[in-house]
């Protein structure tokens, strides 16, 4: 369940709950939860929540929580580090190059030309996994 952009999601769950406790008595009481003046303390009680969860909680990720994102990361380091290979030996290259016959522009076009790219940028996780302390 997403907490959401406000405290609705908060106070369903909230809501719900107590629904959930009231209905186990006799006779059942879990509808009091819907009544306007019951509700808006539900409300209130949800936006507590909400401020806990998105003010004064710290949000971390770990590698044993969540190895694809930090695969990910890994992998994204690798490619900045193939990237910086790259364009060192591009530089290197022209530093290099010193035409004074055809041939010399024939041999550096294949020396670019030879030059190995990174591959592709890893995909980026569609979900982030962690835990709220």
């Amino acid at each position: 369940m997403a907490l959401g952009s406000d405290r609705a999601a908060c106070a369903a769950e909230l809501r719900e709950a107590m629904r959930a406790q009231l209905d186990t008595l006799d006779p059942p009481a879990g509808s009091n939860v819907d009544l306007p003046a019951v509700s808006s303390n539900f409300d209130a009680l949800g936006d507590g929540v909400f401020r806990i969860l998105t003010q004064g909680a710290e949000t971390v990720s770990e590698r044993a929580l969540d190895p694809a994102f930090w695969d990910f990361i890994s992998a994204l380091r690798t490619e900045v580090e193939a990237l910086r290979a790259f364009n060192a030996s591009l530089l290197n290259a022209f530093i290099n190059w010193a035409p004074a016959t055809p041939s010399s522009t024939v041999t550096f076009r294949n020396t670019v030309a030879a030059l190995v790219a990174p591959g592709p940028t890893p995909d980026a996780p569609t979900q982030l996994n962690g835990k709220i302390r």
